[in-house]
Order: structure tokens, then sequence, then C-alpha cells
């Protein structure tokens, strides 16, 4: 039997791999913001408590040395019990760690990064057929982690990344969630600001929070097994066609909306449960991307404040849903053209078709 130790070194060599060939893909600033979440993880710091700046720097500069033996090499597969396992077969791996309190994922994440964790499982469950893995810990890990990903029938929730990513909303305030996020706490009976002033003080709700709205996060994963408004392998093929792309964002950000306002979705979830605060979160974390295909829901949050009717947020979400169904046919139209057409005419229409009026390709020109 392979050693957990052993295990954690191969996971972290593929880690490593991926980060040397793919973390050049954000920009500067995002990098380093990444990596000291990475360094905090790794010496055991909660989110809100912030290194010494020439110590983390230093340490920085060590992880991205540690990437130069990894330039273009391939992913290592996995041995376990002598046999050598593609790292990508994560139901195969997980079959030989079963009962052994350790979850293995695997996949790829926005931009078609390549990602890896090991961690320590605590409840397991199944729901609305999918399998669901809460990662309780975090045993080794990329500068790439999700706090809720999904491959195949596969959820793993994360609770660190959660956690990290719940102070990162708090301490970034953004001017367009300041609102909504004065509203979420609110239902904790908090002020965010001052949370956001003495975060050791109220460690304990923060942590809370973030479990509370990492179960909620489950409900988006599910409405992305269910949801059909992409068939088969066609989202696939299409953020594979045009990566690194405002296509691919466009795709990836219109999957994610037809998750949400799916049947088995988060926001039907949201509004069935009256979560008031998970409402709130959701629109405090909306994307700058997303807040334009979605300004319906903005709206309908403001007018739920002013009447607190949920329908009104249930009759927000069947109108999306068809909607952004609509839109998922169109780009799916388009990018079978590509056949006839070839791919950079293809692109050139998908941009003026659907990109273009949402006025993205004005701003970034």
């Amino acid at each position: 039997m392979v050693t957990l130790e052993n295990l954690r070194e191969q996971v972290l060599k593929n880690c490593l791999i991926a980060e040397a060939n793919y973390a050049g893909t954000f920009s500067l600033c995002g990098l380093v913001l990444r990596l000291r979440d990475l360094y905090k993880w790794e010496q055991g710091l909660r989110p809100w408590v912030e290194p010494d700046s020439a110590v983390l720097l230093e340490w920085i500069e060590q992880r991205e040395s540690s990437w130069d033996p990894w330039v273009d090499q391939e992913f290592q597969p996995l041995v376990l019990d002598g046999v050598a396992r593609d790292p990508f077969d994560v139901d195969g791996i997980n079959e030989v760690l079963a009962g052994s309190g350790v979850v293995y994922g695997a996949g790829y994440v926005e931009g078609l990064r390549p990602s890896f964790f090991l961690g320590a499982v605590g409840e397991t469950r199944e729901t609305d057929g999918a399998v669901i893995f809460s990662v309780e810990r975090e045993i080794v890990r990329d500068v790439f982690a999700s706090p809720a990903m999904r491959q195949g029938g596969r959820i793993y929730i994360r609770h660190q990344p959660m956690l990290s990513f719940l102070w990162d909303q708090i301490f970034e305030m953004r001017p367009s969630a300041r609102s909504a996020l004065g509203f979420a706490f609110a239902a904790y009976s908090l002020d965010v600001h001052t949370v956001a002033r003495f975060p050791q003080r109220y460690a304990d709700a923060l942590e809370t929070i973030a479990r509370d709205q990492l179960y909620t996060w489950i409900h988006h994963e599910l409405g992305e097994f269910h949801e059909e408004a992409f068939r088969g392998h066609l989202w696939h093929d299409i953020i594979a066609t045009y990566p690194n792309t405002p296509i691919e964002v466009y795709a990836r950000v219109l999957k994610d909306l037809c998750a949400d306002t799916d049947d088995k979705g988060l926001i039907r979830h949201i509004a069935e449960n009256r979560r008031r605060a998970a409402l709130a979160f959701y629109v405090a974390f909306l994307r700058p991307f997303t807040r334009l295909l979605f300004p319906e829901i903005i709206k309908a949050f403001s007018a739920f404040r002013k009447f607190g009717r949920w329908e009104i947020i249930e009759d927000t979400r069947r109108k999306a849903k068809e909607k952004f169904h609509q839109r998922a046919a169109q780009l799916a139209a388009l990018h079978e053209e590509r056949h006839e057409k070839g791919i950079a005419r293809t692109r050139d229409d998908i941009l003026r078709a659907c990109i273009a009026p949402l006025g993205i390709l004005k701003q970034s020109a």
C-alpha cells in the first residue's frame, strides 16, 4: 500500500508541474495574491493574518524556483498498489483510496489550467445523483484552489479555500458588493465593517458563515450536473477551441448561469429555502461579466429587500433560465459553423453576435 506521505509527494509533483506551466497565464498581481493564499495555507495562518512582506516574498521566490525543473514536463502518473494511474483518473484513484479518509481531486479550472489536490474528507453523501465529498483539511494543493468543483458525478467542497475566498471578498469590499455584503452579514446579526476591522474577534462566526455558504454552493454544482443547455462535450469543445479569449470567459459564465438558474440549481434552492444571506452573497460575489449577463438578479434583489417576497426571485430565475438557454443555443449554433467557415471567422462571428453587444470588446479595446 502507498503511504500518505508518498502519495502527497506524488500529487505535489503534479501541482508544481501545473504551476510551472500555467501560473504565467495570470496577471502578476493575480499570481502574487494566489501565492500569498497558498503561503498562508502552508503555514497554517488564518486568511486574515497577513505575513511579514519580506518573509512572503522570499517564500514566493523559493516557490517559483521550485518550478524550474518542471517546465514543459508531462504530468506524472500516480502509482498506487504498484499500478501507475493517469493523474486525471479521479474515479479509479479514489476507488483505491476508498475507506482511507482521503480524497483526491484533479481537473481543469478557468483558463483550462490543470489543478490537483489531496484532502482529508469528512462527510460523504449522495444528493440528486451526485456524490458530495466535504474536504475538511487540505493535505496538498496547488495555487489554483477552488472552494467547490465538480468532476462528473463527484462534487468536492473544500472548507479552507472557501474561508479564504470569503475573507478576500470582505477585505476587498468592492463598491458594487458593499450593500449586499452588509445585508448578508446582517442576516447573521453582524456588521460587515466591524468584522472587517476585527476578524480575529469574529473568527468563529466567519468559519460558520463560510461553512453555511459552502454547503449552499453545492447546489450550483448540482445545477451544473443536471443542466442541459450544453449537451455532451459541446461546452468543453467550445472552451478548448477558444482558450484565453473573451469567448472562453463568456462560455464559462454562461454555463455557470445556466447551472444557477436550473430547476436543480442554486437560485431555486435559495428561494425555496428562504436563504436571505445566501441570496445576498450570490449578488455580492457576482463578477463583472456575470453582472452584465444577469442584471435582472440585481434588480430582483433590490425589489426583494423592499418587499421581502421570494416570488420575485423565483420568477426572475425562471425567466433567466430561458434567456440563458437561448444564448447557449446561439453560441452552439455559431460554434458548429467552424467546420464550414474555419475557426478564425467563426471566432469573429461569435465575438460580434454574442459578446460585442455587451460592450466588453469596446471596454478592452
